[in-house]
């Protein structure tokens, strides 16, 4: 009798605890400046050294908490006879000070020049200590100036 308590108590608290996770749609694009360095390896084979700076990111929904949210991404990209990889991290501060992680895979390069690829969330401070979530990117960089568009979906759980 008393496990089956034990057991109905910590199945409401797994319950409750998913009733208050707030699911955040990711839609929108970060604008930023890159200094990527390219390093020629051999005829078709180069490695890519990637930073990039993000001053905001621009979100289709303006209550996101993920909107707004600056910093640094850098990583490294190889390009061998037309097969890309690589990848990197981030760390984006938000408007309430608060830091998230994130990582990235890059998986191949678009017929403009974008990288694209993959993203995840890995917890950081305050909200998002635990927040987990991903999506895809793409992200392109002017060669001559260095601006960056990086456009950016998926979602996002905080706990």
């Amino acid at each position: 009798m008393r496990l089956r308590h034990c057991l109905t108590a910590a199945l409401g608290l797994i319950v409750a605890t998913t009733a208050f996770a707030e699911e955040l749609q990711v839609s929108g694009t970060g604008q930023g400046m890159s200094e990527n360095t390219v390093h020629m390896v051999s005829e078709g084979h180069m490695l890519v050294d990637m930073n990039t700076k993000y001053s905001g990111f621009e979100l289709d929904d303006p209550d996101n908490p993920m909107n707004g949210m600056s910093g640094p991404c850098f990583g490294a990209m190889e390009v061998k006879e037309g097969t890309v990889s690589g990848g990197g991290r981030c760390l984006y501060t938000d408007a309430d000070g608060d830091m998230v992680t994130m990582q990235y895979v890059t998986e191949r390069i678009g017929e403009d020049g974008a990288v694209i690829g993959v993203w995840s969330m890995s917890g950081g401070t305050g909200k998002w200590n635990e927040a987990v979530g991903g999506g895809s990117f793409s992200s392109l960089t002017d060669s001559e100036t260095g601006e960056n568009a990086n456009i950016v979906t998926g979602s996002a759980m905080l706990p």
